[in-house]
């Protein structure tokens, strides 16, 4: 009877856990796989790490079981089987907004488990039992702390089959030597960028680029090993980073021979630490380049790019005549943008756009530098231009049936995005503007400066403000308030449902809405 209930209990706890470790990795996948960045969330989130319910509720029957008394250890297996089943059934999933990926690491994580629990079975059902209950209820407790501890068992596997996947794609590139590799980085603005530069490029050359937002090194690897083949021209690749280093280890792989570097900006400082290292890694990208035929392609309106040394050959884009290629004749309305490039020693292009915002105009001349420098025709750019969509959920408008208005810029978290998207909620004068956000996130010890900035940027934008999450809120209603913004105009969210919830409330057809970033799952 003991070893029915020991085994029925074990097999409980294994269901359990599956579904508390289950989030544990989905958290670990959305930090990249970044240990100390998990850690980091493990410390911000130490009340759901260690639930003091769970703790207390699995503490009882092990100290029942622990008793040198066969009849209270029976009474201790049964009762530890009800809280089990309690826990498992009451236990609350979130709905997922990028959800959570078997890949094929994830699989080696749960063999991991697999083979430490057989290991657990096997002693129980061959030694004392209390001690491995015991044990076992303590991994159960711990189970976040439980998934940190498999990932770093796993680690030396994991970092010899991540070389063997980045000299897989090496290899592939070298394959085809006629291959150009355009890099793009920067501490925004770079997805968008990506995705016209490719657009406007496919004009003339079979392109592949990285696809949504993959710009970590394996996304990158993982694209060339399965994407990339003989017949395409060139390849166009978003490199991200949160630490130094993390450009290089991309262009050691792919070695690029055009670069475009959108913004150097105070973005991941969690991470990077300071602004400097932030400049430190973006200029990775420039450093790679060859020194006789590789091109830099600078964004000369962003101050800290001015203040780079670029020792490589560089051509400069702008919004105005210091720049190389520059936008002139601007004209913003709440429908898009008409404006001309100027480009050195031709005819200007004339451009009309369905993209919001001066970022987009800034990222489109960016674009047509590229394109005249490696060949394409005024006719091929322009054409290029008509196809050129907004990229989904970076100022991408979007018509309600009540006649309402969406922006939704749900994947912007950056400053100066942030910035650019309030002006255009403010350029819709006559009607009712209505800012969604939660602030920015990954701005270390800058995070209450900068967050206070968009609430002061917020009130001068907005006829009315919803706010996601209590503390999130704290230093953007600051802001709001310094400006003397109505109180009454202001609402703070508990989650994105509640503001959803009360956006419905108080949305007409007479209204336009900006949802300003949507903070990830490991952020809630």
């Amino acid at each position: 009877m003991e070893k029915i209930l020991l085994n029925l209990n074990l097999i409980l706890i294994l269901a359990y856990f599956y579904k508390v470790t289950r989030h544990g990795l989905h958290i670990l996948q959305l930090e990249n796989y970044y240990l100390d960045r998990y850690a980091v969330w493990m410390k911000r989130y130490l009340n759901k790490v260690l639930n003091i319910k769970t703790i207390i509720l699995l503490l009882i029957p092990s100290i029942l079981i622990f008793i040198n008394n066969e009849t209270i250890t029976k009474i201790g297996l049964i009762f530890e089987i009800f809280i089990l089943l309690y826990l498992i059934f009451s236990f609350e999933k979130r709905k997922e907004k990028k959800p959570f990926v078997v890949t094929a690491r994830i699989k080696r994580v749960y063999i991991t488990y697999l083979i430490l629990f057989a290991i657990l079975v096997f002693c129980a059902n061959m030694f004392n039992f209390k001690y491995v209950m015991i044990i076992a209820n303590v991994c159960t407790m711990l189970s976040y702390i439980f998934v940190y501890i498999v990932s770093l068992i796993n680690k030396p596997l994991e970092k010899s089959i991540r070389k063997s996947f980045c000299n897989k794609a090496k290899h592939k590139l070298q394959e085809i030597p006629n291959l150009k590799v355009i890099g793009i980085t920067g501490s925004y603005g770079k997805t968008s960028t990506k995705y016209i530069v490719n657009t406007i490029l496919s004009q003339k050359y079979n392109t592949l680029m990285t696809p949504e937002s993959y710009n970590t090194t394996m996304g990158v690897v993982r694209t060339i090993n399965e994407k990339l083949t003989s017949m395409h021209q060139l390849f166009i690749c978003e490199m991200g980073a949160k630490y130094v280093g993390d450009i290089k280890e991309i262009t050691d792989i792919v070695n690029p021979t055009y670069g475009i570097l959108t913004a150097i900006g105070p973005q991941h400082l969690d991470t990077f630490k300071n602004l400097e290292n932030v400049r430190k890694t973006k200029l990775e990208l420039i450093d790679s380049l060859p020194e006789n035929d590789g091109l830099a392609f600078v964004n000369w309106e962003d101050e800290n790019i001015r203040n780079s040394k670029i020792n490589k050959n560089m051509v400069k884009f702008g919004l105005s005549n210091e720049a190389d290629y520059y936008a002139t004749n601007i004209h913003i309305t709440e429908r898009g943008s008409s404006f001309d490039v100027v480009i050195p020693e031709k005819n200007s292009i004339s451009i009309k756009t369905r993209l919001l915002g001066k970022l987009n105009i800034l990222n489109i001349v960016g674009a047509v530098a590229v394109a005249d420098k490696l060949g394409l025709s005024e006719e091929e750019i322009k054409i290029g231009i008509k196809y050129i969509r907004p990229v989904p959920h970076r100022l991408e408008l979007k018509q309600n049936a009540n006649g309402s208005i969406i922006i939704d810029d749900a994947y912007n978290s950056n400053i100066k995005g942030a910035k650019m998207a309030l002006e255009v909620l403010k350029s819709f004068e006559h009607k009712q503007r209505i800012l969604i956000t939660p602030g920015i996130v990954e701005l270390g010890k800058d995070s209450l400066k900068i967050n206070k900035e968009l609430g002061m940027n917020a009130a001068e934008s907005s006829d009315f403000i919803i706010l996601v999450g209590a503390k999130q809120a704290i230093p953007i209603y600051n802001g709001i308030k310094e400006k003397h913004y109505p109180e009454s105009n202001v609402y703070i969210a508990e989650n994105l449902q509640d503001a959803l919830s009360k956006m419905n409330s108080i949305i007409t057809n007479d209204s336009v809405v900006l949802l300003e970033n949507d903070l990830p799952d490991n952020y809630l």
